[in-house]
This record gives structure tokens, sequence and C-alpha cells, in this order.
């Protein structure tokens, strides 16, 4: 029970960590798919009002299109501001199309042919000053001003952000599946030395209430056979005792019959040849029958010697047999201990593999796809970024020709260069 708890413990000290990195990974993978989705519910490109042909463009270039912002209430501050309060005039400077104000450029000449040189270079000026306005598109408010080409890297980009965002997600499905892959296998490695480890105990356990009935058994047949082998022991003695005494017996009493018989002879001597026959006859008889009992007793005595001897070899004989079966338990107790640390050993082997060579190449991927994902997440955020200063660039320009107090002033602005590249604006 020791040893079970102590691989219980051991298992759990070894399954815990590798739980630790799990969770740890999927944590990742959440937080992954968070960043996912939240570059997916990003807002796409807005339909653009580049079809548009009422309005005059800013430059020579046809209507950009427009995009939704976001991030300028957040991040516009002052500029948002002025924006939304340009956005107010919107609607008045929309009135004026591009049809009329081509209509009035057309009509110009002949309106001036009945007008003085002075009249003429005042109805110019205020032309040109009615038609400044028409050239002026505000966005409504959350949309900025985009030139064609950089409309077309920005869809271009998105077309391509939104194939790396689809890479991504099939190599996250990829990674969990093999993650799910690699956790069931070596759930099932686990539960399968698990199984062999209780199999072995319980293997061992029986061995051992075996053995232990073995000695049991072996050491009540030994005292048994040690009492019987005291008591053969004492019966031998006594037999030999007896046997000694016997003989101790019948020398001493042959030996002073004889002069006894001889002076019983030598009283009743047979006076006759038929007496003295008799006494013969007799005499042989009791001869011969003491004889026969004689015999008769050392035959019982060897009877009984033999039959203690064959006893006594059974008994060491079955103690040997017992001593050779409880030394081949001993050394299956012993193989099957052996089998079992090697068991133990090789789970501790797969166990350590496992987290040598799976984990950290799982930690490693999962790593490399997280700092990938950190550095789209970046890309995303200073391509927005870009746009905000962008919106904010025009934004700028916008107010510094609401501003301008002079035609020449607005005719400046409106000549400076397009902003076709974040580079080209200057921090101000």
């Amino acid at each position: 029970m020791e040893k079970a708890h102590e691989d219980s413990e051991k298992l759990r000290e070894i399954v815990l960590p590798m739980e630790k990195e799990i969770e740890e990974l999927k944590a990742k993978l959440l937080r992954a798919e968070e960043l996912i989705q939240e570059i997916q519910r990003r807002p796409r490109h807005a339909p653009s009002l580049h079809g548009s042909t009422e309005l005059l463009p800013l430059s020579r270039d046809p209507s950009p299109p427009l995009e939704p912002l976001e991030e300028l209430s957040g991040d516009g501050g002052p500029a948002a501001e002025a924006f939304a309060h340009n956005c107010d005039d919107s609607a008045s400077i929309s009135s004026f199309s591009l049809g009329g104000g081509v209509g009035s450029s057309s009509s110009l000449p002949q309106s001036r042919q009945g007008l003085s040189p002075e009249q003429e270079e005042t109805a110019s000026l205020v032309s040109t000053g009615t038609l400044v306005p028409e050239g002026i598109y505000l966005p409504p408010p959350g949309y900025q001003l985009v030139p064609d080409t950089q409309w077309e890297q920005l869809q271009t980009e998105g077309r391509q952000l939104q194939k790396d965002l689809e890479s991504v997600s099939r190599e996250r499905d990829e990674l969990q599946e093999g993650l799910r892959r690699s956790n069931e296998d070596c759930a099932k490695q686990m539960q399968v030395l698990l199984a062999q480890v209780q199999n072995s105990e319980q293997l061992l356990r029986t061995l051992q209430g075996t053995v232990s009935q073995a000695q049991e058994r072996v050491q009540l047949q030994m005292a048994e056979l040690v009492t019987t082998h005291k008591c053969l022991h004492h019966e031998v003695k006594r037999l030999n005792e007896e046997n000694q005494g016997l003989r101790a017996e019948q020398l001493p009493s042959s030996a002073p019959q004889g002069p006894q018989q001889e002076q019983g002879e030598e009283e009743s001597l047979p006076s006759s040849v038929p007496e003295l026959q008799q006494l013969l006859c007799r005499t042989r008889q009791e001869a011969r029958a003491r004889l026969q009992a004689q015999e008769h007793g050392a035959e019982r005595l060897r009877i009984e010697i033999v039959t203690l001897r064959e006893a006594l070899e059974e008994e060491t004989a079955a103690r040997a047999s017992l001593e050779g079966q409880l030394r081949v338990q001993r050394e299956e107790t012993e193989v099957l201990e052996a089998s079992l640390c090697s068991l133990r050993t090789e789970m501790e082997r797969v166990q350590q593999e496992q987290s040598k060579a799976q984990l950290p190449d799982l930690l490693s991927e999962q790593r490399a796809k997280v700092l990938r994902l950190q550095a789209e997440l970046e890309t995303s955020e200073q391509v927005q970024r870009d746009f905000v200063r962008l919106s904010q660039a025009l934004q700028v320009r916008l107010e510094r020709i609401r501003q301008a107090e002079t035609l020449e002033q607005v005719r400046s602005i409106m000549d400076e260069a397009p902003l076709t590249d974040v580079r080209d604006i200057k921090d101000t």
C-alpha cells in the first residue's frame, strides 16, 4: 500500500505540471482567438463615394473612397472636434454641384462681354470665391479621404491580412488538434502504465500472501516434525534401553540358573534313563521358547526402528521439499519485484521523455504562433495609427483652408503635394 501511495504521488507530481502547461497553452490559445476575433470584428472598408459625379475632387484625381474611423473619438482630440465642426458646414458646401459650377464657369465669358475691366475682375474674384468651396469635399463624420492608389493598397493589405488570419486560424486548429491528440496519447499511455502497475502490485500482494501462507504452513509442519522427531527419538531411546535391560536381565538370569539347576539336578537327578530323557526334552523346549521370544522381541525392535527411520526420512524429505518450495516462492517474489521496479523505471522514463520532448516542442510552437500573432496585431495597430495620422493631416489641411483669409493661401494649400504616404506627413 505504501508503494502504491508513493507511485500515485509520483504520478500526481508528474501529471500536475503537465496539466498546468496544458492550461497555459489553452489560455494562450484563447488569447490568440480573442486577438483574431478582435481583428475580425474590426470594420471592413466602407463603401466608397468615388462614384459621385456631383462633387469636385480635392486634387486632380477622382474622388477617393471613404473609410470609417472608429478610432477618432478616442485618438482624434481637438482635431476630431474641429472636423466635426467643419462637418456642420458641409451641407451648405455640398449644395454647390459640379454641374452648377461648370455652368457658371461656362457662362462667365458670356456675362463678362458687357462689363468693364474692373467689373470683370470683381466677377472673376467672386466666381473664384464661389468655386473654391465647391472643390472642397468634406466627408461625413467618422470618414476620411484616401487616394485611389492607397485605397487599392489598403484593400490588398486587407485581403492579405484576411488570408494570413485564415492561415493562422487553420494553424491554430491544427495545433489544437495535435495538442488534443498528444493529450489523448499521453492519457492512454498513463492509463496503460497505471493498469500495469496496479496489476503488478496486485500480483505482488497475491504472491506475498501465498508466500506468507506457505511460510506459516512450513513453520507448522516444521514444528510438527520437530515434535515427532523428539517423540521418535525418545521412543528409540526407550526401546534401546528396554532391549539393553532385557539383554542384561537375560544374562544374569541364565548365569545363576545354572548352579541352581545343577544343584536341583544334583539334588533331583533322574534315577533312570526315561526320566533323563524327559528332563532333556523339557530343557530343550524351554531353551527353544526363550530363543523364540528373544528373536521375536529383536524382530519387533528392528521393525520399529526401521519404521521410525522411514518416518524420519519422510519428514526430512517433506521438510526439504517445503524449503525448496519456499526458496522457489522467494525467487519468484524477487523476480516480480524486479519486474515491478523495471516497470516503474520504464514508466518514469516514458514520462520524462514525454515531458522533455513533447511539451517543449508544443510550447515553442505556441510561443512562435503567439509572437507571430502579436506581430500581426502590431502591424494592424500601426495601420490604424497611420490611418489616424492621415485623417488628422487631412483635417489640419481642411482647417487651414477654412481659416485661410485670401484666395492665394487657399491655392497654395491646394497646390501642396497630395498625401499618398504616411511618411510624407510632418510631425507637428
